[in-house]
């Protein structure tokens, strides 16, 4: 009869192998039910309207709940992601929380760097969490993997490397945008190309490509995409803007508009909102033809705009944040923020971290300040709201923040 030290040693062979030959992996951690307070992905939703309809965040004074001071590994700056009771964050490697006490649940380093985006995998246990590094597309286990007992060596973690970058360019390393998922399905802009995929997350396959400026293979890279009923719409360098069929990747437009294009789209019920350096357009989603414009006279760069209850809330990267009505364009206020920011709106208050150093919350509809919190370490990632807490990374940490007592 085998002794229990064979018994051990086939066991973790047999786990090696099925890694080896792609097979699924036992998880450690059983898929959580989804919730009313889950933030799947960056900008919550596939259309990355940036608008949680059933959280809600502090809107008065706040103070900290809890911190986690992350591993030595990990440098945090983007977006959390929230499955049931577990915080995902991103940054050098993967870092996992409980939502409630900040309790690390599991952490492993490596080359990620985008925010995540959960998508179902039927093949597993436990959802696959789409990133992007550098160097290309990754899929990650949400459950952790497990680790070897005695030989203390994490396995499966790592799911699978999808199409990879074929290198930095003239200005460095290739942008890591984050992916979106929708309907079992990862759309994610390539790093190091000038392409929008869409892939299976079970095991990373492409299952179509689309390419603009195949003569250009850097300079040109597509922004984070944006999904809504059946298409998929993108932006680009330098004035592209362009819708893809969800299923097949067939082209259903293609324009050109009057002004730099360097942040990603947001799919509406009115259409489709693409931000520029000085102007905000919406497009008609069949055809991309332009419904209207609004000048910021900004100078926008890194800034992406949420959308909530027809509004659109974008900065001008230079003195203002800016509500603008979705139907027809027109300046419902403005209000004093200098620097870039990507906000986050829930129950009627907009969260809209001001360069990296500082979290104003505004209502909604006037665009009063509420309150502002300055973190003691800085870059603060963009927050995601939950019931009444807010949690960010904030580089060598994860915060949760809530009303002050």
């Amino acid at each position: 009869m085998p002794s229990c030290r064979r018994r051990f040693l086939q066991s973790i062979g047999l786990a090696i192998a099925g890694l080896t030959h792609g097979a699924p992996v036992a998880d450690a951690v059983e898929a959580s039910p989804d919730s009313g307070l889950d933030w799947p992905m960056a900008r919550y939703d596939p259309a990355g309207t940036g608008h949680h309809p059933t959280a809600s965040g502090p809107t008065d004074t706040v103070s900290i709940r809890w911190t986690h001071d992350a591993p030595e590994w990990f440098l945090g700056t983007t977006s959390l992601v929230r499955r049931g009771d577990t915080l995902y964050a991103v940054g050098n490697g993967l870092l996992a929380l409980d939502s409630e006490s900040g309790d690390r649940q599991f952490g492993r380093a490596g080359p990620y760097q985008s925010s995540p985006a959960l998508a179902p995998a039927p093949a597993y246990n436990t959802d696959t969490l789409a990133v992007t590094a550098p160097s290309g597309v990754f899929g990650l286990n949400a459950g952790g993997g497990f680790t070897i007992p005695l030989l203390n060596r994490p396995v499966g973690v790592e799911r699978w490397a999808g199409p990879q970058s074929a290198g930095g360019g003239f200005f460095g390393p290739a942008e890591a945008d984050t992916p979106v998922t929708a309907d079992g399905v990862i759309y994610a802009a390539l790093p190091g190309t000038n392409s929008v995929a869409a892939l299976d997350p079970n095991n990373g396959r492409v299952l179509w490509r689309r390419t603009h400026h195949e003569d250009d293979p850097v300079s040109a890279e597509i922004n984070r995409p944006a999904v809504s009923d059946g298409l998929v719409f993108v932006t680009n360098w330098p004035k592209q803007a362009a819708a893809y069929h969800a299923e097949t990747g067939a082209r259903q437009w293609l324009v050109e508009l009057d002004d730099q294009l360097l942040l990603p789209p947001v799919a509406t019920e009115h259409g489709v909102v693409v931000p520029s350096r000085e102007f905000v357009y919406l497009l008609d989603p069949t055809d991309g033809s332009e419904v209207w414009r609004y000048s910021t006279d900004g100078n926008a760069t890194e800034s992406t705009p949420a959308v909530s209850d027809g509004t659109i809330f974008v900065a001008d990267e230079r003195e203002s944040l800016h509500a603008i009505a979705l139907a027809t364009g027109q300046q419902r206020w403005t209000a004093p923020f200098d620097g870039p920011t990507t906000p986050v709106v829930a129950d009627g208050t907009v969260y809209a971290v001001r360069s990296g150093y500082s979290l104003v919350a505004l209502d909604a509809e006037s665009g009063e300040t509420l309150f502002e919190y300055r973190p003691s370490q800085v870059p603060l990632s963009t927050p995601i709201v939950g019931d009444g807490v807010l949690y960010a990374a904030n580089r060598k940490r994860i915060l949760a923040l809530e009303e002050a007592a």
